[in-house]
């Protein structure tokens, strides 16, 4: 059978090679060899893995349009999880060279269940803290804000990944807000299964959704439901950091009773002067004091007043993902400026 080799090309032009067989995916490939890209669903659904092959020839295996649209597929662009090689290839990923590991060591860890608090009519609090090593000290929660971890359903092979709202910390706490499906498999773990001190295997930090240095250009966030998660840890980057960009938050969801954090929210941007924030109920209630309408909506309209050409960062449903998108093209924001980070139906990203 043919190997073939694969170069991978990160953003700040270092390039790291990887043997790859013509039946196996470039993600698998790089596993084996302890070269962990970015990836998460390895199903073709999440856009993780996502990267632009500049030369060589390969097959797409079977993916999401919504991860991989037939325009991008047409222009090279390719799914390291289903791109089974034909030839050497070069690939382009969208990261630098500090995001790829190169060992499994301490990328898979047992956590404890600390709470389950419900805050929205569809959505709860998990707590998470990381077991203490054999010694009794504490192990590290170490991620970039706005990354993912995945969570596995105890004694079963599902995992489904999160974002956590908290930050970094010495204590190794995690703090998520989730989505509650009707009948997600890890919904019903939540409501039916899960209790504290229970412990569960965790792996990660992945994905390439974190805050990039583009000088003092402004930052608006658009998140929808639980997208707030990861959003909120960037935020929080930002407040510790000192970061002095305009941050403006539009936070979107479909009815009152699906409002959370709105308390958090409050009191982050009372400590940052540099941030506004919006929470935009699409079909509000009389009462409601907030922002009325589509986050998406709102935004569009701001933007279009203002004239402002900001850095994007999105996080929610691909609807309100791929609208922001087609927005930001319209209003000449180039794609450059934008980040995002779908939750797809799939449960890769928050079932």
């Amino acid at each position: 059978m043919a190997t073939y080799d694969i170069e991978v090309v990160t953003q700040d032009g270092a390039s790291v090679h990887i043997q790859c067989a013509e039946d196996e995916d470039v993600i698998t490939a790089g596993l084996r060899q302890e070269v962990i890209l970015m990836a998460s669903c390895r199903e073709g659904g999440c856009a993780t893995c996502k990267a632009d092959c500049t030369n060589g020839d390969y097959e797409m295996g079977r993916v999401s349009v919504q991860a991989l649209p037939p325009d991008e597929e047409e222009e090279g662009v390719v799914l390291l999880c289903r791109c089974y090689p034909r030839s050497d290839m070069t690939v382009e990923v969208p990261y630098t060279s500090e995001r790829i590991s190169y060992t499994t060591v301490d990328r898979e860890f047992s956590a404890e269940i600390i709470s389950i608090t419900p805050i929205a009519s569809n959505a709860v609090q998990l707590v998470l803290r990381r077991s203490r090593k054999d010694d009794g000290s504490t192990h590290a929660a170490i991620f970039e804000p706005g990354q993912f971890f995945d969570i596995e359903i105890p004694g079963t092979d599902i995992w489904r990944s999160f974002s956590p709202c908290s930050l970094p910390n010495d204590n190794g706490d995690f703090e998520f807000l989730i989505r509650v499906l009707p009948d997600g498999k890890f919904s019903n773990f939540m409501k039916n299964d899960a209790k504290p001190g229970m412990l569960v295997n965790v792996r990660g930090s992945s994905g390439n959704f974190y805050l990039h240095n583009n000088g003092l250009q402004p930052r608006y966030f658009v998140a929808g439901g639980t997208g707030l998660s990861p959003v909120m840890s960037m935020l929080r980057q930002m407040h510790d950091r000192g970061d002095p960009n305009e941050a403006r938050l539009y936070y979107g969801v479909n009815k009152q009773e699906e409002v959370f954090y709105a308390d958090e929210i409050a009191a982050l941007a009372k400590k940052m002067p540099n941030l506004t924030a919006q929470i935009c109920v699409w079909h509000a209630e009389e009462g409601w004091t907030g922002a009325k309408g589509n986050a998406v909506e709102i935004l569009k309209s701001d933007l279009e007043a203002s004239g402002a050409k900001p850095d994007m960062y999105l996080c929610g449903p691909p609807g309100m993902v791929d609208a922001t998108n087609q927005m930001c093209d319209n209003l000449g924001i180039p794609r450059d400026n934008v980040c995002s980070e779908k939750f797809l139906a799939s449960g890769s990203s928050g079932e």
